[in-house]
């Protein structure tokens, strides 16, 4: 049976884990406020976490929940 990593490993892994999601969300907030500034429904913007890549974001429903995503990397979030 697999045994769990040790206490230390994973602190430093959640650790690592919650300062990425800290940086995505607070980018997604800015970029949830410009779109909200312009009046835009959808829209694209340069990836901060990623040498090429852009974000493609849209607001869903009467509350603006934002969903968006790079087209490179790994970063997506869903408001």
């Amino acid at each position: 049976m697999n045994e769990p990593p040790p206490k230390k490993e994973r602190d430093a892994e959640h650790q690592a884990f919650m300062e990425k999601f800290g940086k995505i969300l607070e980018a997604g907030m800015r970029f949830k406020k410009v779109m909200l500034g312009r009046n835009l429904r959808r829209a694209r913007a340069k990836c901060p976490f990623c040498p090429d890549g852009y974000w493609i974001g849209k607001l869903n429903g009467p509350k603006n929940h934002l969903h968006m995503a790079c087209d490179k990397c790994d970063v997506r979030m869903m408001e």
